[in-house]
């Protein structure tokens, strides 16, 4: 009983534990802050479009999902593409820096802190004004909620698409476009960086396709990825056709992958990718071709051959071996 229980205060230590590192690294507006502030921020994400010289004004929702009366502040970051191509942005959290390029944090206005009873929520507006003459492009920042007097990160971290409020602007003018495909391919999981083009089983594998945006705006890649086994059509699968489809921000590379449920036990398969994006639908493409051999099941099949083989031309020299070894005895007997 004892042992039980100190399992259980083990596990009850590291469960905690856990959870407080957790709620740390997020550091965003949807985690509980000091004294057990908890907040919820809503929308996720914002996507406008700004001409230079404007104003717009975006309101988000804050919650005070907690018991208590709470004081929260805003904090305005930039933020940038992360750096495993899954589409998590990384806040610049230090409040004197801002992105090298393409920061929103410069036109965002101050909000000031906002006071919410236990269990209630009210909006928050945050003004964003574009100068005469910013440069055409994408602009990018968030606003995060946190209780009032926290301290808050001076690093950069990862915010989760799901949490948080993002903010992001495009400013019309002389944009460059310029999204390439640079691979597609197949892969047993849709993080690793392994590509192949012969498994062993027909089991998890996703097609992958890698988009770089080489422009000053951020790309939402669209389009059908087509599976096939010789002409015949296995399965076709939309990318990116999320209620809030994903972005592939400048400078940045980002993966998209859909899963291949519909591959045989074995064969050659053909993967054909073809895309879109931009204003104008620019297209780009991309195919490849792949093998499944099922290890396994060949080398059990050749054992059985080998079998077979063996049966057919060791089996008789046997009887004949034997039936000599009968004879002889039989005449020594004699």
């Amino acid at each position: 009983m004892q042992k039980i229980t100190k399992r259980l205060s083990l596990l009850l230590l590291a469960v905690s534990m856990l959870t407080i590192s957790l709620v740390g690294s997020l550091a965003s507006a949807q985690s509980t802050g000091a004294g057990g502030n908890g907040i919820r921020v809503s929308p996720v994400r914002t996507d406008l479009t700004i001409e230079p010289g404007q104003t717009s004004t975006v309101t988000l929702t804050v919650q005070n999902i907690t018991s208590g009366d709470a004081e929260f502040q805003a904090i305005e970051n930039d933020f940038v593409a992360g750096n495993n191509e899954q589409g998590q942005p990384a806040l610049i959290l230090d409040a004197d820096k801002y992105a090298p390029s393409h920061s929103l944090k410069r036109f965002m206005s101050e909000v000031p802190n906002v006071f919410i009873p236990a269990g209630g929520s009210k909006q928050v507006k945050v003004t964003i004004t574009i100068p005469k003459d910013a440069a055409a492009g994408g602009y990018y920042g968030a606003v995060r909620f946190t209780p009032a007097g926290s301290e808050d990160g001076t690093k950069n971290v990862t915010l989760s698409a799901s949490v948080g409020s993002l903010i992001l602007v495009k400013v019309p003018g002389d944009l460059k476009e310029s999204l390439l495909l640079s691979s597609f391919d197949v892969r047993t999981s849709e993080t690793t960086n392994k590509a192949s083009s012969i498994f062993m089983s027909n089991n998890n594998l996703y097609a992958v396709a890698r988009f770089e945006n080489n422009g000053n705006v951020h790309e939402q890649p669209f389009g059908k990825v087509v599976l096939k086994r010789g002409n015949e059509v296995l399965q076709t699968i939309e990318i990116n056709n999320a209620d809030l489809p994903g972005n592939v921000l400048p400078d940045s590379t980002r993966r998209f992958s859909v899963n291949l449920d519909k591959v045989g036990l074995w064969g050659k398969y053909t993967v054909t990718g073809n895309f879109g994006y931009g204003t104008s639908g620019q297209l780009i493409s991309g195919s490849t071709s792949f093998y499944v051999i099922p290890l396994v099941p060949i080398l059990i099949g050749l054992g059985i051959i080998g079998l077979i083989v063996a049966a057919i031309f060791l089996l008789p020299r046997a009887i004949k071996r034997y039936n000599q070894d009968v004879v002889r005895k039989a005449n020594r007997r004699k």
